[in-house]
């Protein structure tokens, strides 16, 4: 017999349904937090985009999923925006696994997303075996760096330019630093002015924590391009032993900017190890460094993964980074089949287009393959050892490679 799902979630139920979802998060529905998060979530509830299963009147399962506008390659080694179905809160409970739960609501979504025209859903795997059988793949990737300033430290453009804020302040100026900063790389998710707002504790949200982070701005000449926080994370001791810090946010729209932020950080007293989490696998900031070796990249790991539900349309919103033409057959043996199709792939200097077609397949690839390398993660070369890349015209593979080149990898900045 098929679970019983519930779509949609009435407001009413929101405290209910989100305890099942903490719980199976590893949180805590009674801790003091509960409440504050409660409140985030009735703010934005969309009961169309929620699912769920109860059993004896107590939510077991739920998903919901989100509209975000997430930055793909573009024209000119830029990016642009595209709406994705961003999916949330998976939980199925310990005590009901095994029993086709998460594959019915993820089905329901799905469906949802394709019935919407959304080009492809997104989300934050919890575990890599999970989602894989439904079509999604790791197409975004973070990576965590250690840098040690006393061993090599970066030197200011400008100085004078990093100030201290307070969050009110902050706010203002927010919203469109992080706007400039997410369009330099494919991958990056949205944080609209209430994503800042719950971030900072303002326009009525509670912050989440009594540890507060420290907040600076950098001024350009234009004003406001930069921004950065940070929390202690090791004190000092007065025996010689000195402290660390973790980064929580840096976000620059220039080089010079992202310079002086840096230097600033490596110019804070009595410490001698900052953590910046996070970061694009390609970060730049080694190449500021008169010794490469004061960075060290501690983690590297998958972060977004992808999943198709309209080929012919993602393939024709993105940019290329060469012109080309070649026609792929995509297979997709995975829950819904939405990438099945063979399509004829056209980028000119102007733009791009996909359609359905009946010539010759010059490349066939599986959904996941081609999710894995929609935003410039991974070239399809390098994904032949999945047994999704098969060359059919000689020199297909080499050209679409190419075609899909990104100057920069992706990266996300932003949880979801």
């Amino acid at each position: 017999m098929p679970p019983d799902i519930s779509n949609p979630i009435p407001a009413d139920e929101i405290e209910a349904w989100l305890r099942v979802v903490a719980t199976g998060l590893l949180g805590n529905p009674y801790d003091s937090d509960f409440p504050r998060r409660v409140d985030r979530w009735r703010r934005s509830w969309l009961p169309e985009r929620a699912w769920g299963m109860q059993e004896h009147g107590r939510w077991v399962a739920a998903l919901a999923t989100k509209p975000l506008a997430i930055t793909i390659p573009g024209p000119d080694g830029g990016t642009r925006d595209v709406v994705a179905d961003a999916v949330t809160s998976v939980t199925v409970a310990g005590t009901h696994r095994r029993q086709g739960i998460l594959t019915a609501m993820i089905s329901q979504s799905l469906a949802a997303a394709k019935a919407r025209g959304d080009l492809f859903s997104i989300l934050v795997a919890a575990e890599w075996p999970i989602y894989g059988r439904f079509g999604y793949a790791p197409a975004v990737w973070s990576a965590d760096y250690v840098y040690r300033p006393r061993v090599s430290p970066i030197g200011f453009v400008n100085p004078g330019r990093v100030r201290q804020v307070d969050p009110d302040e902050l706010l203002g100026h927010a919203p469109a630093i992080f706007e400039g900063f997410r369009a330099q790389r494919p991958g990056q998710v949205q944080r609209r002015r209430d994503w800042w707002a719950r971030r900072l504790g303002l326009d009525g949200y509670e912050p989440m924590s009594n540890e507060r982070s420290h907040w600076f701005l950098h001024d350009g000449p234009q004003g406001p391009d930069g921004l950065l926080s940070w929390k202690v994370s090791r004190d000092f001791e007065l025996d010689g032993r000195l402290g660390s810090i973790v980064v929580e946010d840096l976000f620059a729209t220039n080089a010079a900017a992202y310079q002086d932020l840096l230097a600033y950080l490596a110019g804070i007293d009595v410490i001698d190890e900052i953590t910046l989490p996070n970061l694009a696998v390609d970060e730049e900031l080694r190449w500021l460094l008169s010794d490469g070796r004061a960075l060290k990249q501690s983690y590297t790991g998958d972060w977004i993964w992808l999943r198709l539900l309209d080929v012919p349309a993602a393939l024709a919103a993105r940019g290329y980074a060469v012109p080309g033409r070649v026609v792929i057959e995509v297979r997709d043996d995975d829950l819904g089949g939405y990438g099945t199709g063979r399509f004829l792939l056209t980028a000119t200097g102007d733009g791009a287009e996909c359609t359905t077609t009946d010539e010759p397949a010059e490349l066939r690839v599986s959904q996941r393959v081609l999710a894995t390398a929609y935003l410039g993660g991974a070239t399809l070369r390098s994904l032949r050892l999945t047994g999704g890349v098969e060359e059919l015209a000689p020199g297909a593979l080499g050209l679409a490679d190419a075609m899909l080149r990104t100057p920069l990898a992706p990266a996300n900045a932003t949880a979801f």
